[in-house]
């Protein structure tokens, strides 16, 4: 019964989320101390999931129960919060974490630092996608000495640093990994191929189901389509 109510809550709040495969955020002219301030030249949306903090609830594997100001961070690819002196910090163990709820989307724990967006999910698998934003190019404009406080990708405190400045104009790809989870291993999904090596006993009804349907795998509900097809497949065959 549990289960029953826990997977009912998830799809509750992953139902109608639709994400952007890949875009591109262009900065001109930023003024860049080191490669540690980047993050402040972006858009905070272009760096976070969400346009400010947001309170949100972490369940830990233990089953406590925590609730903080919370954003995704995709450029480091790691969940921070406030504290109680308004800094900025990353949650130090999140493999220690089930999953986290922010705005009604569900995140959970991947590898490293970083959580995966849910977008389906039944007792077989889950089904994610991982923002990341990554500079994709970097032209330098010219130098100039000047005093900054910056925002350190590394320790997310915020510093006062003196530096020489350099002008750039930055380019930015923010880019959306689809990941599917079946017996706790998480696989990258690029491809037919890729759906084969998860469900292998199914490869011609994938290989027919992706023909017929045309399937985009760089759009996030052909995916689930696919998914779900595929976890039909698993569920009537056992």
């Amino acid at each position: 019964m549990k289960n029953i109510i826990f997977i009912t809550t998830i799809l509750l709040f992953v139902a109608g989320n639709v994400c952007v495969a890949q875009e591109k955020v262009k900065v001109e002219n930023a003024n860049v101390l080191s490669d540690e301030n980047i993050a402040e030249q972006l858009p905070r949306n272009a760096v976070y999931i969400f346009p400010d903090f947001t309170e949100g609830t972490a369940f830990f594997k233990n089953g406590t129960v925590t609730t903080a100001k919370l954003n995704y961070n995709t450029l480091t690819e790691e969940m921070q919060f406030v504290d109680d002196k308004e800094n900025i910090m990353a949650i130090s163990n999140p493999q220690d974490i089930d999953y986290i709820i922010i705005n009604k989307k569900v995140f959970y724990y991947v590898s490293g630092k970083s959580f995966g967006e849910l977008l389906t999910y039944n007792d077989e698998i889950k089904f994610l996608t991982k923002r990341k934003t990554t500079l994709a190019y970097s032209q330098a404009k010219g130098a100039y000495g000047q005093s900054n406080t910056t925002f350190s990708v590394t320790s997310v405190v915020p510093t006062r640093q003196y530096d020489i400045g350099i002008l750039r104009d930055l380019t930015f790809n923010i880019i959306d990994e689809f990941l599917l989870e079946r017996n706790k291993k998480f696989n990258k999904i690029s491809g037919v191929k890729s759906f084969i090596k998860i469900f292998p006993q199914y490869k011609d009804e994938i290989n027919q189901f992706v023909e017929s349907n045309k399937t985009n795998f760089k759009n996030e509900k052909d995916l689930i389509k696919l998914t779900n097809y595929c976890t039909q497949l698993s569920l009537v065959k056992k």
